[in-house]
């Protein structure tokens, strides 16, 4: 949708519909801004003047320029103080312009130029342009007999002076990345139950995997057997879709080695299975697959950018159903690898689907782990929606992860994992239980996916209260967001430098 173009013109001869120029506080009408004052006549000096534009952060204002420009409107953009312009503030108010130029839903072609002056490197200026522009233009259209015909943006041009070309374009290619990668999650997500089954989940992957000539292996319940995947294949057994692994390699160095782990946590529905959920919200737990869609749009990040990094991908897709045949509180099932767990809810089963994923990613070789999973509504009353919660057994390799969170501008925050915690798994009947009750469980769930990992370095991100909101935001708008995803994907970015 967005493209980097050198500004090779005076802005008051850019041909488009909106020309959007950024404004600083205090800003005066230097450079640009006074050949483009001059053009109508002195009017923006009145219009600073009385406030009509300004620098003020989030401020839109729109000038006509009544034919004495090439553009046919103006659209100033207050980006604040100069020197506090962030990535995630640029992000932010960009996303505010986009709502803004999409409102009236005409195809119509805009151009954007932020001056040269800021202290944010123009890299980062480009990538929360881009990313604001394809996050907070993202619909899902979902199964509506009469879709939305609403006419996308013709054409959106960020003006870049040609010092700045290079970083710009770099900046743009990696923001594109992500915000298609995060889409693709959020996609993901938003799918009905009905059809984002555990097949259709599974070929969904692969889809992604074969686009980018990646190697991939997909192990249906026979395979799963002859592994002794028991908690992969006790969470689906009430369920009459059919589970599935897939592994998916991405190798972008010569050697396989030093290879990054990464597991999904791919319930397509969560029912509670026998420990059956209420009702109120349940049609909700479409977006329990929330984990493993971050991780797949990781995948379609390193695709796009090839990064020199290797990468393995285990995601685990299943369905948790009550029935005749499903596993039971009480029941006793035994864990790829040959750990016993005693099911006290059939509603934790999540971190029995990443157990057996982590497990198997660990006899493959790989130097560390991050798995990611709608885990836990405990991380929700703690954290609430505004940040997903991580766990680690390592100090280095978790200050990563929060610095990637930080870089990307999403959310995240550590809980602990003391071993007082490890108490609450324990289990009469064999070596674990798969709940410790109801107080700290998310650190609980956390602590018992730690058994599995053993002294593989660790982050477990816990996206429950992230990865679907019903509430909206100039950058997203209610339903998935794609949480983690980009956080993920700049891990493994950082880890390729």
């Amino acid at each position: 949708m967005i493209t980097i173009i050198e500004k090779k013109q005076e802005l008051t001869d850019v041909t488009c519909d909106e020309l959007v120029i950024g404004l600083y506080q205090n800003q005066g009408l230097e450079g640009a801004l006074a050949q483009v004052n001059q053009r109508l006549d002195g009017a923006l000096t009145g219009l600073l003047e009385e406030q009509e534009i300004s620098g003020e952060a989030k401020r839109l204002s729109v000038v006509h320029t009544f034919g004495k420009l090439a553009a046919k409107k103006l659209v100033f953009i207050g980006l604040g103080e100069c020197d506090t312009l962030t990535y995630n503030k640029a992000r932010e108010y960009t996303a505010k312009l986009v709502k803004t130029l999409t409102s009236n839903g005409e195809n119509k072609t805009v151009a954007i130029y932020l001056g040269e002056d800021h202290k944010l490197e123009a890299s980062r200026l480009a990538q929360a342009v881009t990313e604001a522009f394809l996050l907070a233009s993202y619909k899902y259209e979902g199964y509506r007999q009469k879709p939305n015909t609403k006419k996308a943006l013709a054409s959106v041009q960020l003006l870049v002076d040609s010092k700045d070309l290079a970083a710009a374009t770099a900046g743009h290619t990696l923001g594109q990345a992500m915000a298609e990668g995060t889409n693709l999650a959020r996609n993901l997500v938003n799918e009905p139950a009905n059809y984002l089954t555990p097949t259709a989940l599974k070929n969904e992957i692969v889809q992604v995997a074969e686009r980018y000539s990646m190697s991939y292996e997909v192990f249906d319940k026979a395979k799963l057997t002859e592994l002794g995947m028991g908690g992969v294949l006790a969470v689906a057994q009430g369920s009459a879709q059919e589970p599935y692994v897939v592994v998916v390699k991405y190798q972008g160095r010569e050697t396989w080695d030093d290879v990054i782990g990464l597991i999904g946590k791919g319930v397509t529905f969560d029912t509670g299975g026998i420990s059956i959920k209420p009702v109120a919200g349940m049609e909700e737990m479409k977006c329990d697959m929330g984990g493993s869609a971050a991780v797949i749009g990781t995948l379609e990040i390193l695709g796009r950018l090839k990064p020199a990094v290797n990468v393995l991908m285990v995601v685990g897709t299943v369905e948790n159903m009550p029935s005749g045949t499903a596993f039971r509180p009480g029941d006793v099932i035994t864990m790829m690898g040959g750990k016993t767990v005693e099911i006290i809810t059939t509603d934790a089963e999540g971190r029995l689907v990443l157990a057996d994923c982590i497990t198997y990613a660990k006899e493959q070789g790989v130097s560390c782990l991050i798995d990611c999973a709608t885990l836990t509504g405990g991380i929700v009353v703690a954290l609430g929606t505004v940040s997903s919660g991580a766990m680690t057994n390592n100090r280095e390799m978790v200050t990563e992860v929060l610095a990637s969170a930080e870089q990307v501008g999403e959310r995240l925050w550590e809980l602990p994992l003391f071993e007082e915690y490890a108490e609450l798994n324990k289990s009469r009947f064999a070596d674990l239980k798969n709940s410790g009750g109801r107080y700290g469980h998310a650190i609980i769930a956390g602590k018992f996916l730690e058994v599995f990992v053993e002294d593989t370095p660790w982050v477990h991100l816990d996206n429950a209260g992230t990865a679907y909101l019903n509430s909206s935001s100039d950058l997203f708008i209610s339903g998935a967001t794609g949480a983690m995803t980009r956080t993920i994907a700049q891990f493994v970015l950082n880890r390729s430098n």
